[in-house]
């Protein structure tokens, strides 16, 4: 659950505070312009996006990973992090709720290249990166990360640069939105759906009609569980 803007402006503060600098210090050392941190502390702005928080990391002296977590991106917290107990007490003195933050593990998932939306990308292999997720989230099986590329799917939401969350798997429910590798070296993201011995791919772009294909020219490789986008 993230916070509100009122808390984690308050949280900001003491983080800001704790270093002795004032913001426009802050504004100098992190390139977030005055107006925007001021905003901020104040709860007169959002939680900040990822790309906000990395530049804020260093200046104030706390890991991304922790900034992250506090922002709710993670959805918990970690009892592991260096800054724990200032947190704690920044939450006692603002009279946030105790449960503001609940213990939990992380764990890192990998993210396997990148997905075109379209039918014509061949399927990567290689891992790029990792990403930090509630290990309760993906306690049910192996999981791993797309990068979105095209525009294919753009009606369910899902653009160019989000990364999909997928469970890796062998099928996909009917109706549901799958990774398929098709004719043995192309990945695509779309809708599946089963018609007797043919497997329905379907995008969700009214300009790209469904495509129709035998069952054994696919191969599933999981199913599309959640998808992310930084703001």
């Amino acid at each position: 659950m993230k916070p509100s803007a009122k808390e984690f402006g308050g949280y900001l503060k003491m983080l800001r505070q704790r270093c002795g600098m004032t913001v426009r210090e802050l504004e100098d050392k992190s390139s977030v312009s005055h107006s925007y941190l001021t905003q901020m502390e104040n709860g007169r702005r959002g939680v900040p996006s990822p790309d906000i928080l990395k530049k804020l990391c260093v200046p104030l002296n706390t890991s991304y990973d922790e900034l992250m977590s506090s922002a709710g991106y993670l959805e918990t917290y970690t009892t592991k992090t260096k800054n724990y107990d200032a947190l704690i007490t920044s939450i006692i003195d603002s009279n946030q709720p105790s449960d503001f933050f609940l213990e939990d593990e992380v764990v890192q998932i990998p993210i396997y290249g990148e997905i075109k939306a379209d039918y014509n990308m061949i399927a990567e292999q290689n891992i790029i990166g990792y990403k930090v997720a509630s290990k309760k989230e993906v306690s049910d099986g192996e999981y791993f990360y797309l990068i979105v590329k095209g525009d294919s799917m753009i009606d369910e939401g899902i653009r160019e640069g989000y990364k999909v969350l997928v469970k890796k798997q062998s099928f996909v429910e009917n109706g549901k939105i799958g990774v398929v590798i098709v004719n043995g070296d192309e990945a695509t993201l779309k809708r599946v759906f089963y018609d007797g011995s043919n497997v329905i791919l379907q995008a969700s772009n009214k300009e790209i009609p469904p495509r129709v294909l035998s069952i054994g020219d696919v191969m599933i490789q999981g199913q599309v569980r959640s998808v992310v986008f930084d703001v």
